[in-house]
């Protein structure tokens, strides 16, 4: 049964860095525009008023690159 203690190991880590991918980076505003930015790159941007639209912009971001920059966050906090 050790043969998959790697794949085992690599779907932890991509769950980790996946799960740390849909945190909040920042969030700025700034002429009635939120923009909430993701550790994975996504943005989203929302009007500050009644029925103010909210649009995305949806960033293709690799499995690897995503755990790549998670093991670099994690190496930062060390």
């Amino acid at each position: 049964m050790t043969q998959y203690n790697e794949r085992v190991r690599k779907q932890k880590e991509l769950l980790k860095a996946e799960e740390w991918g849909k945190r909040i980076k920042y969030i700025h505003g700034q002429d009635g525009i939120i923009e909430t930015k993701f550790n994975n790159g996504d943005i989203r941007y929302e009007e500050n008023k009644p029925n103010g639209k909210t649009t995305w912009h949806r960033e293709k971001t690799s499995k690897e690159s995503l755990i790549d920059k998670f093991n670099r966050i994690l190496a930062d906090q060390k």
